[in-house]
């Protein structure tokens, strides 16, 4: 346990509270690859929407490495329209499916057994695209490691009830509340601050933050492709056909006809031929 302060003791209160006021049961345990997927659901929205879009998606697959195949518009069909941050999620949990599978070789995580806790938790944040409260939710549900998931709706409720120091990141939020809750309670303190934050109203989410470096995020819309510039008109082509006839004509030189000679220039050689003739002699046979 930390060092005592004010959020921390305003936390304990909170907790108390909460652990006898929620619902249900804790989470049950899943494999690795199906808690992913929920998490990847859960994340930014309610325990109760990412059960029904899970089995939604089921139930149009023959198995979850389908999910990582899938066109995004496909699984965005599956989600509805009012899904917090659909088109976010659908292209993370493509990213990080897609990521397990060149590491696995398989769409399972089952090199995870053989490693230990941080290890464990190093592949989950690395994955491309996971955000935090989907890394930890896989590590304390399916790998029964000490962990938290935090996203914003939860990270901003608590900072109100001043049980979290604010301006915190979730993945800072998350290690300063592990400092306050034993490793064994931590299942438990997760279900009773879920039910709390998917009963309130005010628990809108905030714009998406990367989890693992080079993470691309499409927060603001892409700006719209450049006005192509207008087509210059061209002739017609007969009128182009046209003009291409009379240059080729006007530059072949063996199209053109021989000149003809003026009348008058022929006058003139038949009279020069004419007057230049020598008479010729009459010769008389000698009998």
């Amino acid at each position: 346990m930390a060092k005592e302060t004010a959020e921390s003791k305003a936390l304990a209160a909170l907790l108390k509270k909460l652990l006898g006021a929620a619902k249900g049961d804790p989470p049950a345990r899943r494999e690795p690859i199906e808690q992913l997927v929920l998490g990847m659901l859960q994340w930014e929205a309610t325990r109760k929407q990412a059960e029904v879009a899970y089995d939604d998606w089921l139930a149009g697959v023959s198995d979850l490495n389908e999910l990582r195949v899938c066109f995004d518009h496909e699984l965005l069909t599956g989600l509805g329209e009012d899904y917090p941050l659909g088109a976010e999620r659908v292209r993370r949990l493509r990213e990080a499916m897609q990521e397990v599978y060149i590491r696995e070789y398989d769409w399972r995580m089952v090199t995870l057994e053989d490693m230990n806790k941080r290890d464990q938790r190093e592949y989950l944040d690395t994955l491309p695209g996971m955000p935090p409260y989907a890394a930890a939710s896989v590590m304390l549900i399916s790998l029964g490691g000490h962990a938290l998931p935090v996203d914003g709706k939860l990270r901003r409720l608590l900072e109100s009830e001043g049980a979290l120091p604010e301006n915190l990141s979730d993945a800072e939020a998350e290690s300063w509340l592990l400092r306050q809750i034993k490793a064994g309670e931590g299942l438990a303190a997760h279900h009773a601050l879920q039910c709390w934050v998917d009963g309130r109203k005010d628990r809108g989410a905030d714009p998406p933050t990367p989890s693992a470096p080079g993470v691309v995020l499409h927060v603001t819309p892409p700006a719209p492709p450049p006005t192509p510039a207008p087509k210059k008109k061209t002739a017609s082509k007969s009128a182009s056909k046209t003009t291409s006839s009379t240059q080729a004509k006007a530059a072949d030189p063996g199209d053109k006809a021989p000149a003809k000679k003026s009348s008058k220039a022929a006058k003139t050689t038949k009279t020069t031929k004419a007057s230049g003739a020598a008479p010729r002699k009459r010769v008389s046979k000698k009998k």
